[in-house]
């Protein structure tokens, strides 16, 4: 708290001296001394006397400047976000560290949250994290972005703990979806769309690149959603042409000249490109049609490991297990173990880098 240096910063720029500030207070001068070193704080009933005194809000005496602090927090969460997929341990540091600076940010908690909810496979410790501070920021916040983040990943959790665990959470995964908006009316009227249609210069100009990439991230997740939904109904063409549409849309806003992990502008959008190509032939598989089939799986390997080559990591060999792990439960999920064994020995080759 920089109470201390406001005080030295406002009796000074009033040309009052320690002393003569004390007597208008009727304080000691020591007392005005002890507050300009820091070495203690006015008591509460003279804070309001001191903002009086120097006609300031107290907003202005305490040096409290929400957008500052506004800025500290996005920092921090961006400084986090760096480390998200790759190193675990820093990541949480960081927040951790955010936390205790800002210790009542429903921002950085829902960050922190959200980093547990993504490496549960870590363990049950992460998991109990995890639910505890989910269920915290739940209870608490005022916040409907974070709200609805929030259990958005609690569902996540419990999704992995169904198909990891064997567990049945699905009627918990209903009420949780029963307690969220629907978005849609507050998404047309927002922020970013506003911005983007009416400020001028550099400023509108951002929000509306910004709102491009979100709207493609939705409309890709979109359609892969909906072949998700024709594949379980076994509707193998329907399920083809969803997630053909899908790779579509990806490919069709990556970025031109750039390579790998680099293409794509919201990073990480290189698993779900190779994951839903993947998807493709596993609906290949299951049509009879084995024709392409090498080529897509080769081609979902391409994408999902060379797009990481490009990733300063502290732990490459690691991640690299990791993402070995990721893309054969992926590639045995869709059963295309059943139309032949997945290769991977070329970028097993990599955990010795």
């Amino acid at each position: 708290m920089n109470l201390g240096n406001k005080i030295r910063e406002l009796r000074r720029s009033r040309n009052l001296t320690q002393e003569q500030l004390a007597v208008s207070l009727n304080v000691s001068p020591q007392a005005v001394s002890k507050w300009e070193m820091s070495a203690s704080y006015p008591d509460m009933t003279m804070i309001p006397v001191l903002a009086g005194f120097f006609k300031v809000s107290l907003d202005e005496l305490f040096d409290f400047d929400v957008t500052n602090i506004d800025k500290a927090i996005e920092d921090i969460r961006l400084e986090s976000n760096r480390y998200f997929w790759s190193n675990f341990e820093k990541a949480e540091q960081i927040l951790l560290d955010g936390l205790k600076t800002y210790p009542a940010s429903i921002q950085l908690k829902t960050e922190l949250f959200e980093l547990y909810a993504y490496n549960v496979d870590r363990g049950d410790e992460i998991i109990n994290k995890a639910f505890e501070l989910g269920s915290q920021i739940i209870s608490i916040s005022q916040d409907i972005f974070c709200t609805c983040r929030t259990k958005a990943n609690m569902i996540h959790i419990y999704t992995y703990l169904d198909q990891e665990k064997g567990q049945d959470h699905y009627e918990d995964i209903k009420k949780i979806i029963d307690t969220l908006p629907y978005m849609y009316p507050y998404m047309l009227q927002d922020k970013m769309r506003l911005s983007a249609s009416h400020i001028r210069g550099e400023e509108g100009m951002k929000e509306a690149k910004d709102l491009k990439i979100i709207e493609w991230q939705e409309f890709f997740i979109a359609c892969a959603t909906v072949g998700n939904r024709y594949f379980e109904e076994e509707d193998y063409e329907n399920a083809m042409l969803s997630y053909e549409e899908s790779v579509d849309v990806i490919e069709r806003f990556m970025i031109p000249g750039k390579q790998g992990y680099e293409a794509y502008p919201i990073g990480g959008t290189h698993a779900n490109h190779a994951i839903t190509i993947l998807e493709i032939a596993a609906c290949l598989f299951r049509l009879g049609r084995t024709d392409g089939i090498d080529a897509k799986i080769e081609q979902a390997k391409r994408i999902y490991f060379d797009a990481y080559e490009w990733i300063e990591v502290r732990d490459y060999a690691g991640n690299m297990r990791e993402m070995l792990a990721y893309f054969t439960k992926e590639y045995n999920r869709l059963k295309l173990n059943e139309y032949r064994p997945l290769d991977l020995s070329e970028f097993e080759g990599r955990l010795s880098v």
